[in-house]
């Protein structure tokens, strides 16, 4: 009965958007941010960065978001709840170690940098993967075996009658 009991890649994958706050998501990405209160602020550290200077001393700085400021910038793995929508849309156009241009919002410039997750957040997720498709298979494999006892109940023939006389003669025998 193990054997027969395979989970689907559609299954897996409504599985994994059931269970998505546990897991990274497709974009395994660090995310770094600061907010500047105009454009020449944000082109200049732009540049700045473009040519060798710390972000995360950069945004430590000058960053007037007061959340991330401390730490550097750093928002950490990439959610898409954690930027405005508008950042969210050039995450996604950046590859690793980029910076974009400025960004316009209504809370003012943002600048933002990818850089890659580290390995151990990775592992991380690949186990928690791993925990949620044996859960499922394990749950799968449960209502497998439910139905079997199910069916083998229906399919069995009990007659107490037959039953209740063995019980009766081996109680007169002792």
């Amino acid at each position: 009965m193990k054997a027969k009991v395979e989970l689907t890649n559609e299954e897996l994958a409504a599985f994994y958007d059931q269970h998505a706050g546990e897991l990274l998501p497709p974009l395994k990405v660090r995310v770094a941010q600061m907010l500047l209160p105009n454009i020449s602020a944000a082109k200049d550290l732009e540049y700045q960065v473009n040519h060798g200077g710390s972000f995360a001393k950069f945004a430590q700085r000058y960053s007037i978001d007061f959340k991330t400021k401390a730490n550097g910038g750093d928002l950490g793995p990439y959610r898409k709840e954690l930027v405005d929508p508008e950042v969210d849309a050039v995450i996604h156009t950046l590859k690793t170690g980029m910076i974009s241009a400025p960004i316009k919002t209504a809370a003012g410039y943002y600048l933002v940098m990818i850089a890659p997750l580290d390995k151990e957040i990775i592992q991380a997720d690949v186990a928690v993967r791993e925990r949620l498709r044996q859960e499922l298979l394990n749950e799968k494999r449960r209502k497998r075996f439910t139905g079997v006892i199910a069916d083998i109940r229906t399919k069995a023939v009990i007659r107490l009658a037959d039953a209740a006389r063995y019980v009766t003669d081996d109680v007169g025998k002792r």
